[in-house]
C-alpha cells in the first residue's frame, strides 16, 4: 500500500474544510483541530504539548494503515491511502520531521505534497524542495 499525504498550509480553517471535503481522502487531520479537541478535553483547558499532539496523529494515521491493510488483505489490486494534513508552520525542520515521522510506520517511503492556498508569503528558503510536489491555489 502506498501512502500519499497532500500537506496543506493555507490561512483559514475553513479553506482547509473546504479541501479536504472536496477531494477523496481517507483521513483528513488538522494541528489545529487536534489542539482544540485536546485542550476542550482537557478540565482544566491546558494547552497539549507537541509530544501528545504527535502521538495523536501518529494514533490517527496507524488507525486508517491498519484498517485500510484489513480492507485489502484479500485484494490483489491495492489502492493508495489519501490523508490531507494542514501544516501549523512551514520549515525544512518540520518537513523533514513530518516525513520521517510518517515513514518510520512505514513499509515504504510516502509521497508528500504540498498545496499552498491562497497566501503570497513564501515558507522558508528551501522548504518547497522537500515536497514531492508543490501546487499553488488561489481562491479569489
Amino acid at each position: 500500500m502506498n501512502l500519499k499525504i497532500e500537506g496543506v498550509w493555507c490561512k483559514t480553517r475553513t479553506e482547509f474544510d473546504k479541501l479536504s471535503k472536496a477531494g477523496d481522502y481517507d483521513l483528513s487531520l488538522s494541528y489545529y483541530d487536534i489542539f482544540n479537541r485536546l485542550i476542550k478535553s482537557d478540565p482544566n483547558n491546558t494547552e497539549p504539548s507537541n509530544i501528545i499532539i504527535s502521538i495523536y496523529i501518529r494514533k490517527s494515521i496507524q488507525k486508517i494503515l491498519d484498517l485500510k491493510a484489513l480492507e485489502q488483505s484479500d485484494i490483489k489490486d491495492q489502492s493508495d491511502l489519501k490523508i490531507i494534513y494542514m501544516f501549523k508552520s512551514l520549515s525544512p525542520e518540520t518537513v523533514n520531521g513530518f516525513r520521517d515521522f510518517v515513514n518510520g510506520m512505514l513499509d515504504n517511503d510516502c509521497e508528500l505534497d504540498l498545496l499552498v492556498v491562497n497566501r503570497c508569503d513564501f515558507p522558508k528558503s528551501g522548504v518547497l524542495s522537500k515536497f514531492d510536489n508543490v501546487r499553488f491555489i488561489d481562491n479569489d
